[in-house]
């Protein structure tokens, strides 16, 4: 299936992803696309591109169902990275269960929901695929929402009879206003540590342009319906990886202890305690864990195009000069 000329929904279109996959969908697909978020003027070059913004908040319900009216397809990139497990239920939860039971009110085809590889409940080493359970009840906030979400997609399409898939990144890097781009950098800048330990576990990094990718076939194959798919691509290690932002900075790279970033995420249980590391960032930084991604090409027909060495050239040479002061 195509989606030239197809109207298509992309929340969260002032992110990182969200921005870069209604730009894709603009210029290479040809989508008649609508690009949704609170803050357009950060994107406001989307216009540029034929692209309609629509201001509106998930937490409304009028805007969420003005937002999804007339629109074949949508792509749910919005959520909240941090935050209190309150305001990431509310966003993460329970605004997707209200934006997929409108989308099927509407009439939508399909609805593409943006997830993660850290909702699964999984060990600390090992290949993960698909099959794995999810982690719905995980310490932190993202892990348990994100997983939550997903299973409010799967009942919620099921009841609009609507079809719905789920793509799971690792992380996600790339030119642009990102965690893994913007976020590293600038805490590489400061000299805050990158990682846990020497930085020697598994770093899994997946250019962005590969996730927009992967999103677009979900949304056009006819086996996707229903289904879930790991996306990420080459192994490497956080120091290696977060070393080519130092070099950048003219920095060196810095590790938090292991025990003390476990004693951070446990301070988190104690009421009016609040750190900047919770457990998931402690099993991901400590993990040697990958996320294989055979199910998404058999199925998708995806590859990931873009080369580590490659997407890294973009990226630093992205952060030189939008970041870079003399």
């Amino acid at each position: 299936m195509s989606l030239k000329g197809k109207k298509v929904l992309v929340t969260g279109a002032t992110g990182f992803l969200g921005s870069r996959l209604a730009e894709i969908l603009a210029d290479e697909e040809e989508a008649i696309v609508t690009g949704m978020g609170r803050n357009l003027d950060k994107v406001d070059y989307l216009r540029d591109k034929g692209i309609t913004l629509m201001k509106a908040d998930l937490l409304n319900y009028d805007e969420l169902r003005k937002a999804v009216s007339d629109h074949d397809i949508v792509f749910h990139s919005a959520a909240s990275l941090d935050g209190d497990h309150k305001t990431g239920q509310k966003i993460n939860v329970d605004a997707t269960k209200t934006l997929v039971e409108l989308s099927g009110e509407a009439g939508v085809s399909r609805f593409i929901h943006v997830s993660t590889v850290g909702v699964y409940d999984m060990p600390q080493t090992g290949a993960i695929d698909e099959s794995y359970p999810l982690a719905v009840n995980h310490p932190s906030m993202y892990a348990r929402t994100k997983a939550r979400a997903e299973n409010v997609v799967r009942e919620m399409a099921a009841k609009q009879n609507m079809e719905y898939a789920i793509i799971r990144p690792s992380m996600i890097y790339g030119p642009g206003h990102g965690v893994w781009t913007e976020l590293m950098y600038k805490l590489i800048l400061k000299g805050d540590p990158v990682y846990i330990g020497d930085g020697s576990t598994n770093y899994l990094p997946v250019y962005i342009d590969d996730v927009a990718q992967a999103l677009i076939l979900s949304a056009t194959s006819t086996d996707a319906s229903g289904e879930a798919y790991n996306i990420s691509h080459e192994v490497t290690n956080w120091k290696t990886f977060m070393g080519h932002y130092a070099e950048i900075a003219g920095k060196e790279t810095k590790g938090i202890p292991l025990f003390v970033a476990r004693l951070m995420a446990w301070a988190n249980k104690i009421p009016g305690i609040t750190t900047p590391i919770d457990q998931g960032f402690v099993e991901m930084m400590n993990s040697t864990n990958t996320f294989p991604t055979v199910k998404a090409e058999k199925q998708l027909g995806w590859k990931p195009r873009v080369s580590l060495d490659e997407g890294l050239r973009r990226t630093t040479d992205w952060i030189r000069k939008e970041l870079v002061t003399d």
